[in-house]
């Protein structure tokens, strides 16, 4: 939006520094819409490595493998995911937005627009874009639906890469699926999906580091030792906004559509629906009507039908462990879109 010159464009921010959070791989595919958007110049080649295809235990102990060699878009990246996030906010500023350090308490449509309330004063603005994340603040101030899918909390921490592998790696075991990949800087992360009601239980007395030396693949990888961080867990459970946008508003990321991270397409659809999300909004702010927006929302319902459908096939390949929690869960109540 601020590229359009026509729009002045602040920046709600309240990261001081880059920080270190889940969620670091960024398929060919987005490299291609970071290129399309002139922005692939921007990211730190310091802060990104080679992903170089995918393995995955599932459905079997056996492991089988995708060679991004034959994708058209090529490799993936793996991401130091606060150096990313802080190369992006730079780009917005350079390309003429205002940033705004702070936290927007809470936010309010009057007839002149919105009002947006910070701890040190209030912004006005005639649209505001959420891109809240999972946490979906507009959804709440607004009183707007946004659907929860099948809970799940990702218990996740860093540790030493000692491996030279440098694909993806997902392993399903009984009390839900890891992931691991190998990061910048000689680090690794490693990511336990779990029903909520027993991630307390796995977070606690080490029984994280058990869970994963017990891995058949991931312990191959991921050495446990002295130099992985103390687990935390995060919420990675699919949810939606059926009603993405509205007057004067509009929804994109995960606060309008997240994904579970079995797709691996959840950084790709942040940028995705914010960069729709933002022609859309620029059409209407430049008076060419709502069509854009009602297009959008279209194309948010027509991803969250696909993604439904793959999701449901995935998880159903996966049968040795029918009578545990998490599965049984999985494959008796989710249906291919439950949701349109």
């Amino acid at each position: 939006m601020a590229r359009t010159g026509r729009l002045t464009t602040v920046l709600a921010d309240d990261a001081t520094a880059p920080c270190q959070r889940i969620g670091e791989s960024l398929p060919g595919v987005a490299i291609a819409l970071l290129k399309q958007l002139d922005l692939l110049s921007c990211v730190a080649v310091e802060g990104r490595i080679a992903c170089v295809g995918n393995a995955s235990s599932w459905g079997s102990d056996d492991v089988s493998y995708t060679d991004f060699i034959r994708d058209p878009n090529g490799h993936g990246w793996h991401l130091d995911r606060g150096r990313f996030d802080q190369d992006l906010r730079d780009a917005a500023c350079a390309a003429g937005a205002v940033r705004r350090t702070g936290r927007v308490r809470r936010a309010w449509m009057d007839a002149d627009g919105w009002q947006a309330e910070f701890d040190d004063g209030i912004v006005r603005a005639r649209w505001l874009v959420d891109a809240s994340g999972r946490a979906g603040a507009v959804a709440r101030w607004l009183n707007v639906p946004r659907e929860q899918d099948e809970p799940m909390l990702a218990l996740h921490a860093w540790g030493t890469d000692r491996s030279s592998d440098r694909r993806s790696l997902v392993e399903a075991t009984p009390e839900g699926w890891w992931y691991t990949a190998g990061l910048p800087r000689g680090r690794r992360v490693a990511a336990l999906h779990v029903k909520p009601a027993g991630a307390a239980r796995i977070l606690r007395d080490g029984a994280w580091r058990r869970l994963l030396a017990r891995t058949r693949h991931l312990s191959e990888v991921c050495h446990v030792d002295d130099s992985w961080t103390r687990p935390a867990g995060t919420d990675a459970g699919g949810a939606w906004m059926p009603i993405p946008c509205g007057p004067r508003w509009i929804a994109v990321g995960d606060a309008a559509l997240a994904l579970d991270p079995l797709s691996s397409q959840g950084m790709f659809n942040s940028l995705y629906t914010g960069w729709r999300g933002a022609q859309a909004l620029a059409a209407v702010a430049q008076g060419e009507g709502t069509e854009k927006l009602l297009d959008y929302a279209r194309r948010l319902h027509e991803i969250r039908a696909v993604y439904r459908s793959n999701l449901h096939a995935y998880y159903g390949m996966e049968r040795r462990w029918p009578d545990q929690p998490f599965w049984h869960d999985r494959q008796a109540g989710m249906l291919p879109e439950a949701s349109v």
